[in-house]
């Protein structure tokens, strides 16, 4: 090909022309051109005397090689230290080659051919920033990018942050993109994924594991500081960067969804184009791979947070100030809870589930299963409820039908301390006192035991004493209805 280059140029043809004659590039051309123009003037490099004679022998290979092995150590940077004056880098990189060669199998790697909806790849790399027009601050973006390992199909966008939420978010839309799930997703180890990264065995981010589950994909997290584990996505990326932030380099974008408008355009064009290795598009090889995804779930995932609490006496463990049972024989311990905005999920250890409770709102809500209390205590409560029914009869018919509406229902444990402290006020207070107190809390719905007791004590300090005439009658109702409300100065004459 050298005779050729040299012949065509000696007949007139340019070097673009000779370029596009011998199907090469046009700087292979220039550079032979060059060199046989400089090759007559050249010496001999045979016979060519080195400008320090033989200095191979005189450089401390061993020295340079302790060096090899020290951090940041670079061969220019030893080039600079060992090698004499007048020895170019190119020389002696040579002579270091040629004294400790590469071994051959540490360069071999093998090239992996994956089966069609195998695996996905995903990552991420720095995006633009996003410029508020109002304020003129910006805002960093970061660029979710996951590739096909077996078509190159991509999919990719902007976020602001690499939080487990958002992490979760956009894998989500991506199998929505992609129109099923892949069986093994390869992601880098970043937190919202891996909580602690290891060669052999790394710790995945439980919420994380959870999405996984179901998704029905498994995570396979790249060796730390491996690119090559994932090289498509590096490829990917490369591409991106390359193509669309060359592009975009100068533009100003002012909101994060202009900007994934942007990039989902470009998106469709990357993966509609032909590809030069395949001669077809990356659509066109994933739709034959589409028919091997395995289907979506017919539900979208639900972000949940996992707890430790401690199971108190009263059999129940305390989440965001509600109260939930568990089984009596695990009083004390600290288990594992699973926190959804539906359902509170009990574990005792990573896997095995002792109780699920619907999630309740709001503060001092329980949640009880009487199967969780000892059978004798549970006998020995449902015989106080019916005593409760007794002596509340006893006192009048309101206080039957605020004690009756706390016991009745699916857990009627729940208020059995309420109600007892309801029915002690008759050893301090008169059954009318009670009787009206009661009937204030099931008209205005505030059954709680302080109310109550503040509504019984005011009527027996003010409800059965006739009114001086000294002093203009008053309506004492919301007296009543104002619990623990202390007592106006001018009100004196009254007691």
């Amino acid at each position: 090909m050298r005779e050729q280059i040299i012949a065509l140029h000696e007949n007139g043809h340019g070097k673009k022309a000779i370029a596009r004659m011998l199907g090469i590039s046009r700087n292979t051309v220039k550079g032979i051109l060059e060199s046989s123009r400089a090759a007559p003037q050249s010496p001999d490099r045979s016979t060519a005397a080195s400008p320090v004679g033989d200095w191979s022998d005189q450089t401390d290979w061993s020295a340079i090689q302790c060096e090899l092995g020290k951090k940041y150590a670079t061969i220019k940077a030893i080039h600079l230290e060992y090698a004499p004056a007048g020895i170019s880098y190119l020389r002696f990189w040579r002579a270091l080659q040629k004294r400790f060669p590469d071994c051959v199998e540490d360069k071999a790697r093998i090239r992996f051919h994956y089966k069609p909806g195998e695996r996905v790849e995903i990552d991420y790399c720095d995006g633009f920033n996003v410029v508020d027009p109002t304020t003129g601050s910006s805002r960093k973006t970061h660029l979710f990018c996951a590739v096909s390992s077996s078509s190159d199909y991509t999919y990719g966008e902007f976020c602001f942050t690499q939080r487990r939420d958002e992490f979760i978010a956009a894998q989500e839309r991506m199998h929505a993109y992609f129109g099923g799930v892949f069986r093994y997703a390869v992601i880098d180890n970043l937190k919202s994924g891996v909580r602690s990264a290891h060669i052999y065995d790394p710790d995945l981010n439980p919420v994380y594991v959870d999405f996984a589950n179901h998704m029905g994909f498994a995570v396979t997290p790249a060796r730390p500081v491996t690119p090559r584990d994932k090289p498509a996505i590096e490829t990917a990326v490369g591409v991106i960067q390359r193509q669309f932030f060359a592009v975009h380099r100068n533009r100003v974008f002012t909101s994060l969804r202009e900007l994934n408008e942007s990039f989902r355009g470009y998106l469709e064009e990357m993966n509609h184009s032909s590809m030069k290795d395949y001669g077809v598009s990356r659509a066109v090889r994933f739709e034959e791979e589409k028919a091997h995804l395995k289907p979506l779930p017919d539900h979208p995932f639900e972000i949940s947070e996992f707890r430790k609490c401690k199971v108190h006496p009263d059999c129940h463990v305390q989440v965001d100030r509600n109260f939930y049972s568990v089984p009596y024989a695990l009083i004390g311990q600290t288990l594992r809870v699973k926190v959804t905005p539906r359902l509170i999920q009990i574990f005792n250890g990573d896997h095995e589930s002792i109780a699920v409770h619907s999630r309740k709102t709001g503060i001092g809500k329980f949640s009880t299963e009487e199967t969780h209390y000892p059978l004798q205590k549970l006998a020995a409560a449902r015989f106080d409820i019916q005593l409760l029914r007794r002596d509340a009869g006893r006192i009048g018919p309101h206080t039957s039908e605020l004690i009756e509406g706390l016991v009745t229902g699916s857990h009627p444990l729940r208020y059995l301390r309420r109600c007892q402290g309801i029915l002690r006020l008759a050893k301090t207070c008169t059954p009318q006192a009670i009787e009206h107190a009661c009937h204030q809390a099931t008209l205005f719905n505030r059954p709680r035991l302080a109310y109550i007791t503040d509504c019984a004590r005011r009527f027996d300090l003010y409800g059965n004493r006739p009114v001086s005439t000294k002093t203009p009658e008053r309506d004492l109702s919301s007296v009543y209805l104002l619990p623990r409300k202390p007592i106006p100065k001018e009100e004196s004459e009254w007691q």
